[in-house]
């Protein structure tokens, strides 16, 4: 009988977890595990199993990870097959990985598909890497859903096998990631041995990452990656059903369709992401797609105060669930939020100590990715705060990063190339300062191919700096006007701003004092839309001067009259 209330309370429980009612599952699996006998584990084998996946499940989604962990420890201690833990392993390298344990999140998948009959390599080499992106284009290149529909389904086996690459997959981004080339590859080759299952293309949508995102790849690779991850994804929502996938691969996604969608639409995917997760129980990959949310609406130019509140409700949040690796991202756009609101004068994260003294928030990270993501944001707070030499260091630290991602090296290189034009004038760093420009325009050109709305107003407003710089008036204003149009059709507020706001100082430059007022005027609207008091107190500033300038000129007329 006591097992019997057990069992109906585990289908309670798993009844309110597909409707994310995490306290009230919490409290039926109580109950359950209470009613088991002391040897439950040999009498009541497979419902002891049942109990203690859902609690760490339960456990794990509301944020109780010592709790989860316990769970998950006793499963590996007695459960008495690899395929009785395979759950549970899934569930544990996720933790790991949450709380930045990648070294043990990676054995523990190597285990695993070792176990399995999957041998991974421990390391690729460069040379190795190359040939496997290769190979993965040769088998992928004339792939559609009509020949994927024609293979078999894959066994229960190859599922769980590719399952877990996609999964090492996930970890490798972080810990090693020279392993991505060979997990996608792998991916694909089993898919076309074994047959095809959801796992098959969560994994295509793998491979279009790396061809997105690997900087030495031509566009035409970019182009490919597009298509094999459309490919993938409309796959999945047409033949599959993928509940538990969705938040993680709509994640993985995104950094495809950076490259090709209007940025503000792949803020709403994020959060759409975040939405799935939380609802499905995916809290790993809620907050990953979370991160992507603001890290997406900060280059979107979203309005900054805004931002801030959502960024602070999501901190709380990912805090409450103990997920260090994303609220360690959450840390670093929060802080170049503040930098652009204020410069962090009154919004900056800080707690204060019994003494009164401020202490700053800090979290231990991945060191190389999180090395990459911090230089690429000191790039922007620079920028925009107009610490020149700063900007220009920490661009050329992000630009000699091996595994900086093609997007942040874009948009580094429009404020670098940008920049460098301000150190020209200064006669600084001459030399490279003059090779940044070609670059910059070159990369940017390219991109604009495949998204007119992300980086055409980028374009336009580097070559207006250009025609500025070589003393080329007309181009010039014309180039302007062009980045101004541009920015505003893409609702690129903090872009528009900053247009105007080079606009006026080539026209202060070239004595056209009426126009460049009006460019400055224009781009304190632009600034206040966009929230950035730091930035319309630096053009007010400009604006006072200016009039001290023109006031100047007039006495000067006055008393030579």
């Amino acid at each position: 009988m006591r097992l019997e209330v057990a069992s109906l309370n585990h289908m309670a429980a798993l009844a309110a977890m597909s409707r994310s009612d995490n306290d009230t599952a919490s409290a039926y699996l109580s109950v359950s595990l209470q009613l088991l006998p002391d040897d439950h584990w040999q009498s009541s084998y497979r419902l002891s199993l049942k109990l203690y996946i859902a609690t760490a499940k339960v456990a794990c989604s509301s944020g109780y990870m010592d709790k989860s962990d316990a769970a998950l420890k006793v499963i590996f201690k007695e459960a008495t097959s690899l395929e009785d833990k395979l759950e549970a392993y899934y569930l544990y390298v996720n933790l790991l990985h949450s709380q930045e344990q990648g070294e043990e999140a990676h054995t523990t998948c190597q285990d695993v598909l070792a176990q399995l009959g999957e041998k991974i390599p421990e390391y690729v080499t460069p040379e190795e890497s190359e040939k496997m992106i290769q190979e993965t284009i040769m088998i992928i290149s004339g792939l559609s859903e009509e020949k994927l529909l024609k293979l078999k389904e894959a066994d229960e086996n190859s599922q769980t096998v590719m399952r877990f690459i996609c999964l090492m997959g996930t970890v490798s981004y972080f810990s090693k990631p020279e392993l991505l080339p060979y997990l996608n590859l792998r991916c694909i080759q089993l898919t076309m041995e074994n047959g095809l299952c959801k796992y098959s293309l969560n994994g295509l949508v793998g491979i279009s990452i790396v061809l997105c995102n690997v900087t030495a790849l031509p566009k035409e690779c970019v182009q490919l990656g597009y298509k094999i991850g459309a490919l993938g994804m409309a796959m999945l929502q047409s033949h599959f059903e993928y509940s538990e996938l969705k938040s993680r691969v709509n994640h993985t996604y995104s950094y495809v369709l950076q490259h090709s969608d209007p940025v503000q639409k792949c803020a709403e995917r994020a959060r759409k992401g975040y939405g799935f997760g939380i609802t499905s129980g995916d809290t790993v990959f809620a907050f990953f797609n979370a991160n992507g949310e603001i890290r997406y609406s900060i280059l979107a130019g979203a309005n900054l105060p805004d931002l801030l509140c959502e960024t602070d409700k999501y901190l709380a949040i990912i805090g409450d669930h103990g997920n260090t690796l994303s609220r360690s991202y959450m840390l670093v756009y929060r802080e170049t939020i503040s930098a652009l609101i204020d410069n962090g004068e009154n919004t900056s994260l800080t707690t204060t100590t019994e003494n009164g003294e401020k202490e700053a928030a800090n979290d231990s990270i991945y060191l190389d990715r999180q090395s990459e993501t911090l230089s690429f944001h000191k790039v922007l707070q620079s920028f925009w705060l107009g610490y020149h030499d700063r900007c220009y260091h920490y661009s050329e630290k992000l630009l000699e990063t091996k595994d900086a991602g093609k997007h942040h090296r874009l948009v580094a290189l429009f404020y670098h190339g940008l920049n460098s034009f301000v150190l020209l004038r200064k006669g600084k760093f001459t030399k490279r300062c003059a090779q940044v420009y070609k670059i910059a325009h070159n990369a940017l050109k390219e991109a604009e191919e495949l998204s007119r709305w992300n980086y055409r107003n980028k374009v336009n407003l580097l070559e207006a700096e250009k025609y500025s710089f070589q003393g080329y008036n007309k181009e010039a204003r014309n180039s302007y006007g062009a980045a101004i149009m541009s920015a505003r059709s893409s609702k690129f507020f903090h872009e528009q701003g900053l247009a105007c706001e080079l606009a006026a100082f080539h026209c202060q430059r070239n004595g056209d004092l009426e126009q460049a007022r009006k460019f400055f005027d224009q781009a304190r609207t632009c600034y206040k839309k966009w929230g950035s008091s730091v930035k319309v107190e630096s053009i007010s500033n400009e604006i006072d001067q200016l009039s001290c300038s023109e006031s100047a000129a007039v006495e000067v007329q006055i008393g030579t009259a």
